[in-house]
């Protein structure tokens, strides 16, 4: 097992489902995909990538997959998901559409669209079944990071958070423009909940950042409670 791959393990009642997942953004290509994957189609408005450029969405192409295998599932139904990292080994007995969700926020940061790109750097260290509060955690972390390695070049580092903030903006409107474009093509209430669950975590941080982070200091500082 190389570091660049997490492998996600479905065992249902009557199959197992396996999943590799490359790590790294992926590139589009010229294989035919469903027409609800075409980037003309229903294009989310964040969105700046040109058909001269890619046909296909990427995001919609990488989990074309997941749709097709789970296209008969119900949320609820219980699974038992293996994630298995170059590291260690994660489980989880859960609804299939949690073990879908967390497949899914992989799959969708590393598929190579020019937005979710940004949630990227996180793939690396990929923990899945994060809580809201690891995830605010780990997503303000990796962009500080990265503004630490800005800061070392001679760039303007954002050590306000500015952009991050905006980014939860723009993965608000991602959220609606892609849950549209796939709609028709989803039977499935397990994969329509995943990616309801998979941008909410966006959609409650974007509300207000500094409320989040300030509403989970003690946790994420191990700081003593006022309590």
């Amino acid at each position: 097992m190389d570091s660049e791959h997490v492998v996600y393990k479905f065992e249902l009642k009557d199959r197992e489902i396996e999943f590799n997942v490359a790590t790294r953004p992926g590139q589009t290509d010229d294989e035919a995909h469903p027409e609800w994957a075409r980037l003309s189609h229903k294009q989310c408005d964040c969105c700046p990538l040109k058909e001269s450029d890619c046909a296909y969405c990427p995001a919609a192409t990488r989990i074309n997959e997941v749709i097709e295998a789970f296209a008969d599932s119900q949320s609820i139904e219980r699974v038992k998901v293996t994630v298995t990292t170059a590291e260690r080994s994660y489980f989880e007995d859960c609804d299939l559409q949690v073990g879908i969700n967390s497949l899914m926020g992989l799959m969708m940061a590393t598929s190579g669209c020019p937005v979710l790109k940004e949630l990227g750097a996180m793939a690396s260290f990929h923990i899945p079944f994060c809580t809201t509060r690891e995830t605010l955690h780990r997503t303000v972390g990796s962009y500080l990071i990265k503004q630490y390695f800005k800061q070392l070049k001679g760039e303007d580092p954002d050590w306000e958070l500015e952009h991050l903030k905006e980014l939860y903006g723009v993965l608000e409107g991602l959220n609606q423009d892609f849950s549209r474009r796939i709609q028709a093509s989803v039977t499935s209430d397990a994969l329509s909940n995943a990616i309801i669950m998979f941008f909410a975590t966006s959609v409650v941080v974007a509300s207000s950042l500094d409320e989040q982070l300030t509403r989970h200091e003690g946790y994420l500082t191990n700081a003593p409670s006022d309590d």
